[in-house]
């Protein structure tokens, strides 16, 4: 079977076994799993590599300190986390880079009694599940952060020391699994947009690009906020939008933190390099990735209020990005209803980054095997998703 790249004119190029849409974190994960399996791959991609989301992401590593609670997405998220440091040395193997991954932990203040008593509850019910966790009161902040001795660290109510949270380079992190996955014989294409679905019954068939018919057995839909509009051509309705979020590139001439520091309002991310990354801003339903000096203002002054030796950092640039994001903020993951060969991964969230290769290495596990990890049966497209029934997205 061939490839169909402009109208009537059939390429060179065979048809691959697996099609995949989108060439953020998930899509070149799903990738670089499935030809290190063996598999034929082609990932298109409208833009460049890393252009959405996985691109501006701060690149933490953190399931602990966002977790409000025990539940199945926290587990998911350890299971994420735990993905990264074998895939990191993996990649520096395969391709030759360093996706930074570090674990430089993240000190968590509180600003106030009532941050502190949150913190401590967490503090107790992680801890109770046999994860590593300390309590800092205020004279003691300055051992774990020097850039918080003294009347810094007086001036707030304690921090929770997480010692296992950690980072790598988003933009990095996917450049090394796009290498990876191209010398194991996938093929990437950017530039390429997806336009719709084309189905024969409850098969997809092809996608439409500006430049023809792509052919297929598998899909995979991971392209971000877009894949609302790409679902709608089938028509299914998936409910993913945006949530743009802000983030400042800094650096640090005196003295960066040792590790990430979060505040619940604002966070710094200290990079290999020197560069901090101070985030992030969260507006829903915003399609405009471009910064603004509201929003830049706002996480200026998060950082000001309770970091104020933060002042001195000189401000190197500024970025935007549109986060995908699901009603209830939790993943989409699985099989699309109603179409057999049609595998969705989206709306990932604040979560791309860190749940990005586990997702891929489970897609690629359920194609050779036909069996979803059952830590994804929450996640499943069909909580949600249904055909649409006037044909509209």
């Amino acid at each position: 079977m061939t490839a169909i790249s402009t109208a009537g004119r059939p390429t060179a190029e065979p048809s691959p076994d697996i099609l995949i849409i989108g060439g953020g974190v998930i899509g070149t994960a799903t990738a670089y799993y499935l030809a290190r399996a063996g598999i034929s791959v082609l990932l298109i991609e409208r833009d460049h590599l890393a252009a959405g989301a996985s691109g501006v992401a701060a690149g933490m590593l953190a399931p602990q300190v966002e977790a409000p609670f025990d539940d199945p997405f926290f587990n998911l998220t350890l299971l994420g986390r735990a993905e990264h440091p074998p895939l990191a040395a993996a990649l520096f193997e395969e391709a030759g880079l360093d996706v930074e991954y570090r674990p430089t932990g993240i000190l968590r203040i509180a600003l106030d009694e009532a941050d502190r008593a949150e913190l401590q509850r967490r503090l107790r019910w992680q801890s109770a599940r046999g994860l590593r966790a300390e309590w800092l009161e205020p004279d003691r902040l300055g051992e774990r952060e020097p850039l918080l001795a003294g009347a810094a660290g007086r001036l707030l109510a304690g921090g929770l020391w997480l010692p296992d949270e950690g980072q790598v380079r988003g933009t990095r992190l996917v450049q090394a699994l796009a290498v990876a996955s191209v010398k194991r014989g996938a093929r990437l294409r950017q530039g390429e947009w997806a336009v719709s679905f084309e189905t024969r019954g409850d098969r997809v068939v092809g996608v439409h690009t500006p430049r023809g018919l792509l052919k297929a057995a598998t899909f995979v839909l991971a392209a971000g906020i877009w894949s609302r509009d790409l679902a709608g051509s089938l028509p299914l309705n998936l409910p993913v939008g945006p949530v743009k979020g802000q983030v400042l590139m800094l650096r640090a001439l005196h003295g960066a933190p040792r590790h990430i520091i979060w505040t619940g309002e604002c966070y710094l991310v200290p990079k290999a390099d020197g560069q901090v990354i101070l985030g992030a801003t969260e507006e829903d339903g915003n399609y405009d990735a471009r910064p603004t000096l509201a929003g830049v203002g706002s996480l200026a002054e998060a950082a000001l209020e309770h970091l104020p030796w933060a002042g001195s950092f000189t401000v190197e640039g500024m970025w935007a990005g549109l986060r995908p994001a699901a009603p209830d903020r939790y993943p989409i993951i699985g099989q699309a209803p109603g179409f057999a060969n049609l595998i969705i991964a989206t709306a990932h969230f604040r979560n791309g980054i860190l749940l990005g290769p586990l997702t891929g290495r489970w897609i690629a596990d359920y194609i050779q095997t036909g069996a979803w990890a059952p830590e994804l049966a929450a996640f499943s497209p069909a909580r949600f998703l249904e055909p649409a029934r006037d044909g509209s997205v």
